[in-house]
């Protein structure tokens, strides 16, 4: 019996140790976001320097509030 013992241990250790597909989808999910909301933070940093080149406060101004606004739609993701 306790060979028995030794030997289905660590198979149920194995069986514990694998990710269930809900797991990894969960995973998958939480990758793509913090990808996205990388994008976004990339998007902002490229309208900010788009903003710095403006030919018109106006335009800058409004460039600067757009990338505010993705900057913190990326950090609330």
């Amino acid at each position: 019996m306790k060979r028995f013992a030794f030997a289905a241990l660590p198979l149920a250790m194995m069986a514990v140790a694998c990710d269930s597909p809900a797991e990894n989808l969960g995973e998958e999910k939480d990758d793509v976001m913090e990808a996205q909301a990388e994008v976004m933070d990339e998007q902002s940093d490229v309208l900010d320097a788009q903003a710095d080149l403006a030919a018109t406060p106006a335009e800058a101004a409004a460039l600067n509030a757009e990338a505010e606004n993705l900057e913190d739609t990326a950090d609330g993701m």
